[in-house]
């Protein structure tokens, strides 16, 4: 049977090509994303191991479960000088030195504007003391010399380079307390290759670092071993002579576990791009379910005479399985191939942009599982039904001509569509009309089993639709546009399959638009809800400096600051957000959706609907518990929103349970009324100016007008849509294969109907013009349907959010126009060699061609 099968592709591969392309196109996407992620996680784990693998062991603070592996943070001064001298007396150790990094810092382009907030916004500064030993600095000197002074630093080659600064200049150095200016006296390369990850790199003195930090110690302690010492013998000695809290670990160990951690964190990456490829090759699936029914219906006679012969209907199953076996393994093969290729490309891309970030480009063992898996599984599923009914055509009937003109009815087909978008209806009204809890469950339920539930409809829905436009065809292209509808109508299942495929890409397509457009409103309208002229922000997310907030305050004009902090809480064992503000202003510089105003709390605390679920209401008590103890705090109100903070108690509250920690992570500057852009804007422009002037002491407190703001999170936000966006152009890509595989296949089992129309008159002009209208129709209907069911079903997830925040929809209009006339276009490419092939046959031939 496999032979028989390998014949039967290798005789006829055309009418294979689009399904093994559409395949491949699914396996493409999986391959790069994973080919780009295990790129990334091999750069990343080179750069560890040249951070962790100098020195022999590291010293460092016990880290906890929440810690963040990418923080590139080195924690508080666990550690002091005599420490570093406990450490260096362990039996085994040749050398110790402390570490001092200067987690706030920031090294700017020359040319970089210090009032713009979104200068310091790009890749990290890693400021480090200067040891001298190169084990522990990871760097050796290219050129100049080492920092000796105070005022004195050293870059690695490629940032100074990069940000324009010459051995000799000046550079400023951005930290919380001030910008320091530096003379740059040498520059360094980062073990061997100084592979950054495009990160910025900057040594100083040790006193330099200590000024900078604010405090003396050490975060880590570096240890190199004396000859033939026994690592695991040192680290447990190095163990008990330290302070609790903290640990002695291998470079060799610390550089794996960050790069696990790493990798754990690509996990999500891979997850996600998994279900996009798994989408692209779902769509596909359309077109190898047309491909083989139209085949199987073009073999009919063949198979007749194979079962008149003696094959069982069970083997001819097995060999139409067979033929999408080979085309799946093809095809993925191909997927895999040029998945690699586009990695490479786009893998070069990005570090023309961003620096070298990639380790080597190689497909990994789990991507070419996965893509043969998915593009197998998809293939052979779709094909199953084909197959089935191929083997259950009696001999007699296939050999019979008339026999390839039945068609199996769409009763079943209908009513499990009819059935299944009813439950899918009734789940989301179940979400949005009732009191469920996670209303946005049900909605997402009932929105999956509307799409199946409608894709099976599609053939009773929006093949009647486009047949009910035959008289408008006809009246404006005549016969060729009654032909195109004739021609649509007599095939439902095949031109509803057609343009279902067509219709989950640009549903998703415009589920997301209308998602992330309603997203664009919801910030507009919070930023719309408040009175503060300027947000100020960390750039490094340390708290705010209370003499910056004190130097904004003090300026003319200025009717005060509103501070907003941020911590973790335990609550019932469990942790939880806390946000603190100032009742006395709160309410002044921001509505926020609390019920009783904020301004209202009488020390105790407000609840968000998450703690809410817990049982707890408004007058209960509650112990929070926090390094400095447990509080037990009356319930005084509500916070409405889902998302935020889980807790929120005044700031006086906050400085009993937090002590020291507790500061401003935000804050709002409010002028003085009348002081507007729209009452008075030379005044306005002046007490900006003189605030930003006032700030300059504090580089990396970062000033955002609210229109400013609304504008980054616009970027990211139109950032996230065009990521998703080209994740789903290969579904879109794949859909439309399909219309152009649908029309190819039906115009070779029309053959010698397009020639009996050519032979009574119908010119080439007028099939090619029947054939994409056609495409046209078919394309236009699937992606109309699509943006109906996605703009219905993104609406209904935005209602379902409301307790995060999210009020009124908003429908992309733009983005719909958008998808209209890209549909039109696309049915109008995918005809063009379909409409060539067609409008190019012999007539004669056409005429005497079998079926």
């Amino acid at each position: 049977m496999f032979k028989l099968a390998i014949k039967s592709v290798r005789h006829n591969p055309k009418r294979l090509l689009l399904t093994a392309a559409a395949v491949a196109l699914g396996v493409m996407l999986l391959a790069t994303t994973q080919t780009l992620t295990a790129g990334l996680s091999s750069g990343f784990s080179g750069l560890f191991s040249d951070i962790y693998g100098g020195a022999d062991v590291i010293v460092e603070e016990q880290p906890s479960d929440d810690d963040n592996a990418q923080d590139f943070t080195s924690g508080d001064m666990a550690f002091q000088a005599d420490d570093v001298t406990a450490v260096a007396g362990v039996d085994g150790v040749a050398d110790a030195a402390g570490g001092v990094q200067v987690d706030s810092a920031a090294i700017l382009a020359v040319d970089a504007d210090l009032t713009d907030p979104l200068a310091q916004f790009g890749p990290p500064t890693q400021l480090f003391n200067w040891t001298g030993e190169p084990a522990f600095d990871r760097a050796t000197l290219e050129e100049g010399s080492a920092p000796s002074a105070d005022d004195e630093v050293v870059m690695d080659f490629e940032s100074a380079a990069n940000l324009g600064y010459a051995i000799g200049d000046t550079v400023p150095v951005l930290s919380a307390t001030g910008a320091t200016n530096f003379t740059l006296v040498g520059t360094v390369r980062f073990g061997d290759d100084n592979n950054l990850q495009g990160a910025t790199l900057a040594y100083i003195t040790e006193d330099a670092a200590h000024t900078m930090v604010g405090e003396d110690g050490y975060q880590t302690i570096a240890v190199k071993l004396a000859d033939g010492a026994n690592a695991d013998a040192v680290v447990d000695g190095i163990n008990q002579v330290l302070p609790d809290g903290t640990r002695a670990i291998t470079g060799e160990d610390k550089a794996a576990e960050q790069a696990a951690e790493f990798d754990s964190a690509l996990q999500y990456i891979d997850i996600f791009t998994l279900a996009f490829a798994f989408i692209a090759l779902f769509v596909g699936s359309y077109i190898i379910v047309n491909t083989f029914r139209i085949i199987v219906t073009q073999r009919t006679r063949e198979f007749g005479l194979l079962r008149a012969i003696g094959m069982s209907g069970r083997q001819v199953t097995t060999m139409i399985l067979l033929e999408a076996l080979v085309v799946a393994i093809v095809a993925s093969t191909l997927g895999i191939l040029t998945g690699w290729l586009l990695a490479v490309g786009l893998g070069a891309l990005l570090e023309l942009v961003s620096g070298p970030i990639f380790g080597p480009l190689v497909v990994p063992w789990t991507a070419v599982l996965w893509s043969y898996v998915l593009g197998t599984l998809v293939t052979l599923v779709s094909a199953l039904a084909p197959a089935v009914h191929a083997a259950r055509i009696s001999p007699m009937e296939a050999l019979r001509e008339a026999g390839t003109q039945q068609r199996k009815p769409l009763k079943v087909r209908n009513i499990a569509g009819a059935a299944l978008t009813l439950l899918g209806i009734l789940g989301i009204t179940a979400g949005l009309a009732t009191t469920v809890d996670r209303p946005y469950i049900w909605v997402g339920a009932g929105a999956a089993v509307i799409i199946t539930g409608v894709t099976l409809l599609s053939a009773q829905v929006l093949v009647p639709l486009a047949y009910a436009l035959r008289g408008l065809l006809t009246k404006m292209f005549g016969i060729d546009g009654k032909l195109a509808a004739n021609n649509i109508h007599r095939e439902p299942r095949r031109s509803g399959n057609t343009a279902a495929a067509l219709m989950i890409g640009v549903l998703l397509l415009a589920l997301v638009a209308t998602f992330t457009e309603s997203v664009k409103s919801v910030v507009a309208q919070q930023l719309g809800g408040t009175d503060a002229a300027l947000f100020l922000v960390s750039a490094d997310g340390s708290k705010i400096s209370p003499d910056a907030i004190a130097a904004a305050e003090s300026v003319d004009g200025v009717a005060f600051a509103s501070q907003l902090g941020i911590g973790a809480v335990q609550y019932d064992g469990a942790d939880y957000s806390v946000a603190y503000f100032e009742p006395e202003t709160v309410d002044q510089s921001f509505t926020y959706n609390s019920d009783p105003a904020f301004s209202q709390i009488n020390g105790g605390v407000y609840i968000d609907p998450t703690v809410e679920e817990l049982g707890v209401k408004v007058g209960d008590t509650v112990t929070l518990v926090t390094d400095e103890g447990s509080f037990d705090l009356t319930v005084d109100g509500e916070y409405l929103n889902k998302g935020d903070a889980n807790f929120w108690v005044d700031w006086s509250t906050a400085e009993q349970m937090f002590g020291e920690e507790a500061g401003a992570d935000q804050v709002l500057v409010v002028y003085d009324d009348g002081i507007t852009a729209d009452e008075d804007q030379a005044r306005f422009d002046e007490v900006n100016d003189t605030v930003t002037a006032a700030l300059a002491e504090y580089p990396t407190v970062l000033a955002f007008p609210p229109g400013l703001l609304q504008q980054v999170a616009n970027q990211g936000i139109d950032f996230i849509l065009g990521a998703i966006t080209a994740l789903l152009a290969a579904a879109i890509l794949v859909a439309i294969l399909g219309v152009m595989n649908t029309l190819l296949l039906s115009v070779t089992e029309r053959t010698r109907e397009i020639g009996l129309l050519r032979a009574v008159g119908l010119r080439r002009n007028e099939v090619w013009r029947m054939i994409t209208l056609e495409s046209v129709v078919m394309s236009l209907f699937g992606a109309i349907a699509g943006m109906v069911l996605g703009v219905s079903i993104g609406v209904a997830v935005v209602w379902s959010l409301g307790e995060f925040g999210f009020s009124t929809p908003t429908v992309p209009w733009i983005w719909l126009a958008v998808y209209a006339v890209g549909a039109f276009v696309a049915g109008i490419v995918a005809a063009i060699w379909p409409a060539w092939r067609a409008s190019r046959m012999n007539v004669l031939e056409a005429i005497a061609a079998d079926g």
